[in-house]
């Protein structure tokens, strides 16, 4: 009897080709419905992809009050939500765990307008267990979107600015 741990193997070769072209079509529909903009990692990926700046206005209304996920710079996870109000709440994993209920920390803080178009953001990040919070200086940053993507930049210019990803939780 075979259990799901042994490797699949086919016993004749008429088999094996309709194991093969059954998987074929699927792989290549996976691999063409993929989301424009997955692999942009600096702004000048992103313009040539056709990625568009965000006005402050859309900003609000389109990101203000929805749950924003998305890698952080050092390689973790969050999501994160900017309130109407102007603060900021979420949760965020360690570099290397792939979902932030996995030893997870708070985040809080506030937001506010920019200079020049920006959203700019003070964060805290708790310890687990209610240590001691780390306060992330005010950063002023661009947000742009591709498709159903959004990216936020210290640039609007730099082509060669990294650019973080974030996707509204569904």
């Amino acid at each position: 009897m075979r259990t799901w741990t042994e490797p699949f193997t086919c016993r004749n070769r008429w088999a094996q080709r309709a194991v093969s072209s059954a998987l074929l079509p699927s792989t290549m529909v996976m691999l063409l419905w993929a989301q424009p903009g997955f692999a942009q990692n600096n702004l000048g990926q992103l313009l040539d992809a056709g990625g568009k700046l965000l006005s402050l206005e859309e900003f609000g209304e389109e990101l203000v009050q929805h749950v924003l996920v998305g890698p952080t710079p050092t390689g973790g996870n969050l999501e994160v939500i900017y309130t109407s109000t102007g603060t900021i709440q979420g949760i965020g994993s360690l570099p290397g765990q792939q979902s932030v209920l996995n030893a997870s920390s708070p985040y809080d803080g506030a937001w506010t307008v920019g200079e020049n178009g920006t959203v700019c953001a003070t964060m805290n990040i708790r310890a687990q267990g209610g240590g001691v919070a780390t306060t992330l200086p005010r950063r002023c940053q661009f947000w742009f979107k591709l498709g159903e993507r959004y990216y936020l930049s210290d640039s609007d210019t730099d082509r060669s600015a990294k650019v973080l990803v974030r996707t509204i939780k569904p």
